[in-house]
């Protein structure tokens, strides 16, 4: 998390985010991206005593707002209003923030409608999807967001540009091949000694840019150096494919959480993502 915040201090703020996890420590985090972005006292950001941070803290802040589901959904009346305000402008903060709880309760029709603003966003405000499903929202909408895993501990540190070269070849190697040993694969990430918390958050991220590039997102890529890799895997992953990647991704970091073995770990999720690829 220390990486991230140190991203959002430098003034690189997506204008969309999931936050995968428990609603309650997912929302801790969308509290305090919209506190980090909006502190009045920028050395200290968030200090947590300013009016801004108290505000938001409070859950007061007029350019804070926060959504939920109306009985069993999400709306589109609700998705539209949040839209309507979405493109005016802060009235006391820097950068409007909006909180989407349980995100993926959103009706079909609602994340349709949101597309367009997250194609399109506003340059003051910041979007934050809250989801412990992420099968459960389009891949037009993933594909458009910053996708941050917080169902584990944080983990925000770049792997060496030579391993996520190599990693990011075995994904297309995978695609292209569907046979090929995921035994051998998994021998080869184990050697590369890095955290598994590191490679799976760049794997996320890597079929994170894939889903944009299948999509037709005009959103940033996240490894825009590996835009050649990315664009090649796309040719042989479908929409579906790369959200259920994501899952998979996701759900052994859950595994890592528990602390399993990292060479199953490995091999479980290259299995996972031989069957869906």
């Amino acid at each position: 998390m220390e990486k991230f915040l140190e991203t959002l201090k430098a003034g690189f703020v997506s204008h969309a985010y999931i936050f995968l996890g428990p609603d309650e420590r997912v929302m801790k985090q969308a509290k305090l991206l919209a506190r980090t972005v909006n502190c009045e006292n920028v050395e200290l950001s968030p200090c947590g005593f300013c009016d801004n941070c108290r505000k938001i803290l409070n859950g007061i802040h007029p350019d804070v707002m926060e959504i939920s589901a109306e009985g069993a959904s999400i709306k589109i009346d609700q998705v539209r209003s949040l839209i309507q305000s979405f493109a005016e402008k802060p009235l006391e903060a820097s950068r409007k923030v909006y909180i989407i709880h349980e995100a993926h309760k959103m009706t079909p029709e609602a994340q349709n409608a949101l597309l367009k603003t997250l194609e399109e966003p506003a340059s003051q405000s910041t979007a934050v999807l809250l989801t412990d499903n992420l099968k459960l929202l389009l891949s037009t909408v993933i594909s458009r967001c910053q996708v941050l895993d917080f169902s584990s501990a944080s983990r925000m540190n770049p792997l060496c540009v030579e391993t996520r070269q190599k990693i990011a070849g075995m994904v297309l190697e995978m695609a292209k091949n569907p046979e090929i040993d995921p035994g051998s694969m998994a021998r080869q990430i184990a050697e590369f000694g890095e955290e598994p918390e590191q490679v799976l958050d760049f794997l996320s991220s890597l079929y994170r840019d894939i889903l944009a590039v299948k999509t037709k997102s005009r959103v940033s890529a996240i490894n825009a150096d590996l835009s050649d890799v990315i664009y090649r895997c796309a040719t042989h992953i479908t929409e579906k494919s790369a959200v259920k990647a994501l899952g998979s991704v996701f759900y052994q970091a859950r595994a890592v959480k528990s602390r399993g073995n990292q060479n199953l770990i490995w091999y479980n999720l290259l299995i996972e993502l031989q069957e869906v690829v």
